[in-house]
């Protein structure tokens, strides 16, 4: 099985990449499941469905860089609340995935001797995510 390196990997919020990233978490859809057994029901089992679906939240992290475009993207983002377009690129041609999504939350890190100042961000996505090839 061919495998990428994450090295190389982008992600933009409106249009602008977010820079001196160190961290960009998974995408995970989850469902809510609908218990739809019945009296009639065979064998002594629950019987379920599938019910509506969530794409979930992704977080990304790094340090901060005021000057950089995509993580003052993300900080007006959180201030307004609006769903904005993401894109996700792996290096290569292994794809990537879109959504939109708001700023549920974004922090400035702890200040630590030796230490580099870190951000992160939470984005909440909306609808269904992409994949792209």
């Amino acid at each position: 099985m061919a495998k990428t390196r994450a090295l190389g990997t982008t992600i933009s919020f409106n249009a602008a990449n977010i820079g001196a990233l160190t961290s960009i978490g998974e995408i995970t859809p989850d469902s809510e499941e609908l218990d739809a057994t019945t009296l009639d029901s065979t064998g002594g089992y629950r019987e379920f469905l599938q019910g509506f679906k969530d794409s979930g939240e992704i977080t990304v992290s790094g340090y901060y860089d005021k000057a950089d475009a995509g993580q003052q993207a993300l900080i007006t983002g959180y201030g307004t609340g609006e769903v904005e377009e993401v894109a996700i690129a792996f290096p290569g041609s292994s794809g990537g995935a879109t959504f939109d999504a708001y700023v549920k939350s974004f922090t400035l890190g702890a200040a630590d001797v030796d230490g580099i100042v870190g951000f992160g961000a939470t984005l909440r996505i909306s609808g269904a995510v992409t994949p792209t090839a």
